[in-house]
């Protein structure tokens, strides 16, 4: 089961391509571990960008799994799975 979110977070990002930790909420969620990557190509007939999207193993007081989407250098928490 998985929750909707789609709100921007700020990301630390450890090389281009990895996410080190997220802020959500006024958060600190550290990533533990990256368990996914993968790209989704936007509506190209409404000029939409690709998402580059990552499924993070993130721990605050408690660990979960957050779908985490950049879209044009702006990023989004796009859904926390239970």
């Amino acid at each position: 089961m998985s929750k909707l979110i789609n709100e921007p977070i700020i990301t630390y990002e450890s090389s281009p391509d990895t996410v080190s930790a997220f802020i959500w909420r006024k958060r600190v969620y550290r990533v533990i571990e990256i368990l996914s990557k993968w790209h989704e190509p936007g509506k190209w007939w409404d000029n939409e960008p690709i998402r580059h999207c990552f499924r993070v193993n993130a721990e605050n007081t408690s660990s979960g799994v957050y779908e985490l989407c950049n879209i044009d250098g702006k990023w989004f928490l796009h859904r926390v799975i239970d």
